[in-house]
């Protein structure tokens, strides 16, 4: 069996579609809209004796574009493990994610280059930056990292990830892929502003922006680029096309999408502002094809991709939103540049991965994230 779309949720037509799959190993990305249909497919997976592994996102992507309902079912072929973890605010969530990953590394192949660690989180988790931060003083260089973040694309709870018996929140599915299997990161945001620091925040709450109600700051930076005075409800109208940036040491610029304020004029993000931090206005990309060429390109600089590849993509809703008709040619530059022979994806509400190879993991906002695999 190899990739296929869903967008009926026929029983019996989906037992015939997974039946080849039985004893293996299947993901499944799903599209939110259709999230009632996760007890339906755990079922079928389990009659099967098929090791599911599943998320539930906005919107899915394929190769046409958006796919706003259906499902994507992903074969996976061995080495890879997944665990679905829930995670608890009692206990760190960095070491409940080690752990089990040492757990699944002392059964992984030896020798080999180190895996990837793929981590989906449930986006309402607060503080996945640091979780990062903490799980890589643990494992260190023993894998590379990469993840998105599924959820709802109004950022209200949902149960967003499951597995064969168990579908939750507020956790985390942590998947060990092999090394030739290790995503790449571009976002394409530029500097448009300058410097500014984060006099206070907590988590992903920005309370004040150079001493002053970051929203009140957020706002007279809008009014400066378009002469407009923008409300709280135009928010999310705005931040799509320019975002905060945090700059780090190094010169990499990370992403951070406001996503709504509150009534003391805090700015909520998607993703930690450490207080103190640097903050830029960024300018979101212009060209629709720039950054897919240059994504293709290093991709096929790790493995030549051919038309029996599949290129598997995460692909921020923010993003989306600025791209808005051009999402599709960015996705459509990226499939044919790549020289994969299909593309399938979802919507992520944050990205997990490094610009550069083996680098340090960071979370992102904003970013398209892909790998290819066989098909």
């Amino acid at each position: 069996m190899k990739q296929h779309y869903v967008c009926q949720f026929n029983p019996t037509e989906l037992a015939a579609t997974l039946a080849p799959l039985q004893g293996g190993k299947l993901t499944i990305l799903l599209a939110e809209q259709d999230c009632a249909q996760v007890p339906l497919l755990q079922q079928l997976c389990r009659d099967f004796n098929i090791a599911l592994d599943g998320a539930i996102f906005p919107q899915l992507i394929g190769a046409q574009g958006l796919l706003p309902q259906g499902g994507w079912l992903l074969p996976r072929a061995n080495p890879y493990h997944a665990t679905l973890l829930p995670l608890t605010p009692q206990t760190s969530a960095a070491h409940q994610i080690a752990e089990q990953v040492e757990s699944m590394l002392a059964t992984w192949p030896t020798p080999s280059p180190p895996p990837t660690l793929f981590l989906t989180f449930d986006n309402l988790i607060p503080n996945i930056a640091s979780i990062l931060d903490a799980l890589y003083l643990q494992l260190a260089n023993r894998v590379n990292y990469a993840g998105a973040n599924a959820g709802s694309g109004s950022f209200t709870p949902l149960a967003c990830l499951f597995d064969n018996q168990r579908q939750l929140a507020y956790g985390v599915t942590c998947t060990l892929l092999p090394s030739n299997s290790f995503p790449f990161l571009e976002h394409g945001y530029q500097l448009s502003a300058q410097p500014m620091l984060a006099t206070s925040s907590e988590a992903n709450k920005i309370a004040y922006i150079d001493w002053q109600p970051a929203f009140q700051k957020y706002q007279g930076l809008i009014r400066q680029q378009f002469q407009h005075t923008m409300v709280r409800e135009e928010l999310y109208r705005f931040v799509v096309h320019m975002p905060l940036g945090l700059l780090r040491a190094n010169g990499d610029v990370i992403v951070r999408i406001p996503v709504e304020a509150n009534d003391d004029g805090a700015l909520l993000c998607a993703g930690e502002v450490a207080e103190h931090s640097i903050l830029t206005l960024l300018k979101a990309p212009e060209n629709a094809t720039e950054h897919a060429c240059l994504l293709a390109r290093r991709l096929n600089q790790q493995q030549t991709l051919t038309r029996a590849h599949l290129l598997e993509v995460y692909y921020c809703a923010g993003r989306q939103l600025h791209f808005d008709q051009q999402t599709v040619t960015e996705l459509h530059t990226l499939l044919t540049h790549s020289g994969a022979g299909d593309l399938a994806g979802a919507l992520s509400l944050g990205e997990i991965g490094s610009v550069r190879h083996g680098d340090y993991p960071q979370f992102h906002n904003g970013a398209i994230l892909c790998n290819g695999a066989l098909i």
